[in-house]
């Protein structure tokens, strides 16, 4: 009886200190990603600004080409929202708003997951020029 209420405290003392650990740890995460793109400022932002280009970039594209797709509003302005859902568990379905624009400079984006679960983070995308024809994008 002694052994089972030694391993018992144990075993409460251990609970307790993963509980007070995640106190402490930061819920938020940040990826930030960077590319260099041989054109000027302008027509890059010009072009990541559209979220019908992602397209072409999207890792979650490639995973599942056949999603399906909808989208409200006008490209390339605020309010407009591009929505996607996918067989596959690992894509699932969501949809991703425009929030704000400063013109030539960055693009601010809700994503709101619904499925396999809820789940909203922001997104930002920004163009800063490195020379006159090459741009670096975040």
């Amino acid at each position: 009886m002694k052994i089972l209420k030694r391993i018992l405290l144990v075993v409460a003392i251990i609970i307790g200190i993963a509980l007070i650990a995640a106190l402490f740890v930061k819920k938020d995460m940040d990826a930030v990603r960077e590319v260099t793109i041989n054109k000027p400022k302008q027509d890059v932002f010009n072009y990541v600004k559209y979220l019908k280009h992602q397209e072409a970039y999207s890792k979650w594209e490639s995973m599942d080409p056949a999603m399906k797709k909808s989208y409200r509003g006008t490209d390339g302005t605020v309010g407009f929202v591009s929505a996607w859902d996918s067989e596959k568990s690992d894509v699932g379905k969501g949809e991703q708003e425009i929030k704000k624009i400063v013109e030539g400079k960055s693009m601010d984006t809700e994503l709101r997951f619904l499925e396999p679960m809820e789940s909203t983070a922001t997104s930002s995308i920004t163009t800063e020029s490195v020379t006159p024809g090459a741009t670096k994008v975040k």
